[in-house]
């Protein structure tokens, strides 16, 4: 903490100083990373995405490419509300409860006890 401290006093100055300067607080906030704006879905798209969701939870990238084309949403808005459906699908199902997919049982059935 010793070592710290003229550093932290050192910094914690030079933040002091450059408060009162707009051109510097401009120069900090353009060498953020810039967020594109939250996009919102309509409900028939949504229930486009939803019924495909429930075929294939996980896409393939041509899968998302086309059903991105097809909605004319980006594909990234695509990619990402996939992403996020699995998420809220893991936490609706409760734990110890392993929800199967299509793969899961085709693979039992060629299995035999």
């Amino acid at each position: 903490m010793c070592k710290l401290k003229p550093l932290l006093n050192k910094w914690l100055e030079e933040a002091d100083s450059s408060t009162g300067s707009p051109t510097s607080i401009d120069k900090i906030a353009a060498q953020g990373r810039k967020r594109k704006k939250r996009t919102s879905i309509e409900v028939s798209v949504k229930g486009a995405l939803e019924s495909h969701f429930l075929k294939c939870p996980k896409p393939s990238a041509q899968e998302i490419t086309n059903l991105a084309d097809s909605l004319q949403l980006e594909k990234e808005v695509v990619r990402v509300w996939f992403c996020n459906r699995r998420q809220k699908e893991k936490r609706m199902t409760p734990p110890g409860i392993q929800q199967q997919t299509p793969d899961d049982v085709y693979s039992q059935v060629g299995t035999v006890n």
